[in-house]
């Protein structure tokens, strides 16, 4: 009987084996496509193949592809259509078929994509806490992820530490350099202003060695012997950092380029008509810059008066040419910087002293330069959300510059999480904004309560006010934010509520204001008090009541020896009177401005983690 049952189970056994599917053979050739355009760097090529491939393998091999996929859609620039098409694949990878390595893997492209989408904190949480028997490779992956996020909160030291550590991790020279060069790279981001004090506060010699550097980095460029002097000592003290000699040696290139001017500039400027006061401002400026150049390096200034008309500044730009001209500074007018900007090419560079109309691409050689203020309303909402703001309110003159200011704030803001959930425009010439507040903060008892005993107050879900307007309009709507009782909400401000000049009586009624402006008008935050303070005793009359325009002339030529090399490295800035100075993609140049508080009538620095309120000075 034994010997008839045991063929009777094998049988069985053949029988349900042969009604198993089997294994589909693996997609070799899809795989090898994907690798070999993933080695060419076609991103989304690579993720398209790898995705293919997903299709026809299972378990742990599919979700393998799916996470090459996801990790290739991620790579820069990303456009919302990958970032959401990334979200989607990582949804679909089930944890099942994930080994520690793959769960690790998945943990951190999900810190990435949370990242993306504005949730830093939130990131933060979903990396892997411990780095214990990981791959080097996808380690040194997790901490650069780790080192991003901190440096998007602006927490430099635990970013810098992060970038520290994982560059332990490699093994080869070009690991080591390429972790190196991210971590300078991520140097540059921190404003100058923070640097000082972060070196004071580092313990680890090697990253008290890396701030120090990138000090003398965001330094306005001084001349080449003051500059071996400061790298000697720098070496002195931290002898053997990894820094040495590379990042030494690229600071002495850097410097090197500073000041060496084409022999001939020509300056556009409409020196007589409606913008010949802005005009003359810049224009002192950019004269003020040319003496405080040494003489031996001194361009030859030539120039144009374009007038009104903005096709007189092209007319200007063509004779500059023929006059054997090998740069332009200007046009200031809009109109005649987008009549530059639709050229199909430009014979010599242009650095404008304003902003085209938006467009999908520009001529070569074109740079745009100007104090755009819709820059102020993008920096204020990315400081509000850095400090934990997410409902504001906005309160704007009804002008058009009111206007573009909060357009510019809220599309920010609502990008990075937050929400406007209310914005109010008052009459630029009234003197009582009551009715603007009250409606803005919806002002009102919310006891029942009527009569005298009534207590309005505002909603209790704002965390922000946003606002603007003249110095005039400011020191009347301060005082009566607080008589409304919204002294509590924390408020920021763009520079249009100072004149610029301290004057201490006019401005005690702005105590408690927080505003952001340009290091040339703040204490402690100008690289050239100096010189300001000479300029102040020289200039003309008019131009002392626009000192932020002399200080973009000043800029403009500064800057003008820089414009290629700041193009080819959108991670390097130049500290100039009127911010942080770098250059996207477009050519656009953006400035990174300073922080104050009005104490005693006077502006006075803040730092990025802090935000008064308005009853503080109370």
């Amino acid at each position: 009987m034994r010997h008839i049952v045991l063929p009777l189970l094998i049988a069985l056994l053949l029988s349900a084996c042969a009604g198993m599917p089997r294994p589909a053979d693996p997609p070799t050739d899809i795989l090898t496509r994907a690798a070999l355009l993933e080695q060419e760097g076609a991103h989304r090529a690579a993720a398209s193949e790898y995705l293919a491939a997903a299709e026809r393998l299972r378990g742990s091999d599919k979700a393998r592809a799916q996470l090459n996929a996801v990790n290739l859609l991620l790579r820069p620039p990303v456009e919302p259509e990958a970032l959401e098409e990334a979200s989607r694949i990582l949804s679909q990878v089930e944890d099942r078929h994930l080994d520690t390595v793959g769960k690790a893997r998945r943990a951190e492209l999900n810190a990435r994509i949370t990242w993306m989408e504005g949730d830093p904190q939130t990131a933060l949480g979903h990396l892997p806490p411990s780095l214990d028997t990981l791959p080097i490779g996808l380690a040194a992956r997790i901490l650069e992820t780790r080192a991003g996020i901190l440096a998007d909160q602006g927490r430099w030291h635990e970013a810098l530490e992060t970038r520290i550590r994982q560059g332990t991790l490699y093994q080869t020279p070009e690991e080591r350099l390429a972790s190196q060069e991210a971590l300078w790279a991520m140097l540059q981001q921190i404003p100058a202003r923070q640097l000082p004090d972060l070196t004071a506060r580092s313990g680890r010699s090697e990253a008290r060695g890396w701030l120090s550097l990138a000090e003398l980095a965001h330094d306005t460029p001084p001349r080449l012997a003051a500059l071996e002097t400061r790298l000697d000592a720098w070496q002195r003290q931290f002898d053997g950092h990894p820094a040495t000699p590379r990042f030494l040696d690229r600071l002495r290139q850097q410097w090197a380029t500073y000041g060496h001017f084409p022999e001939h500039v020509a300056v556009l400027l409409p020196l007589t008509g409606r913008f010949s006061t802005a005009a003359q401002a810049i224009l002192e400026g950019i004269l003020a810059a040319y003496y405080d150049s040494p003489a031996d390096n001194r361009p030859e200034l030539r120039i144009h008066d374009t007038g009104e008309q903005a096709e007189s500044a092209w007319t200007h730009y063509q004779q500059a040419i023929a006059d054997g001209a090998r740069g332009v500074i200007g046009p200031l007018d809009r109109q005649a910087v987008t009549l530059f900007a639709q050229r199909e090419s430009l014979p010599i560079p242009v650095l404008a002293l304003n902003h085209a109309e938006p467009q999908s691409t520009y001529p070569s050689g074109l740079y745009q330069f100007g104090l755009n203020p819709e820059a102020e309303a993008i920096q204020a909402a990315e400081r509000a959300i850095l400090e934990g703001r997410q409902r504001a309110v906005i309160l704007m003159p009804r002008t058009e510059l009111g206007e573009r200011l909060q357009r510019a704030f809220r599309d920010r803001f609502e990008a990075l999480g937050g929400q406007v959930i209310s914005t109010q425009f008052f009459a630029p010439e009234a003197s009582d904004y009551g009715a603007s507040i009250i409606a803005a903060l919806d002002i009102r008892d919310r006891s029942g309560r009527t009569g005298r005993d009534a207590a309005p107050v505002p909603r209790e879900d704002v965390d922000l006010i946003f606002l603007s307007g003249s110095p005039r309009q400011a020191r009347l709507l301060w005082p009566q934010l607080r008589f409304h009782r919204a002294g509590q909400i924390p408020v920021l401000a763009t520079s249009h509520v100072y004149s610029g000049r301290p004057d201490p009586r006019q401005d005690q009624d702005l105590d408690g204001l927080v505003f952001a402006d340009i290091p040339w008008l703040l204490e402690g935050a100008n690289p050239r008090p100096e010189l300001r303070s000479r300029l102040d005793a020289q200039l003309s009359g008019n131009t002392l009541q626009l000192p932020r325009l002399t200080a973009l002339g000043f800029d403009a030529l500064q800057i003008f020896p820089l414009l290629e090399r700041l193009s080819e490295r959108p991670n390097e800035r130049y500290q100039g009177v009127t911010g942080g100075l770098r250059m996207d993609a477009h050519g656009h140049i953006t400035r990174d401005l300073n922080w104050a508080r009005f104490i005693g009538g006077r502006p006075r620095l803040v730092g990025q983690p802090e935000l008064p309120v308005a009853d503080q000075t109370q």
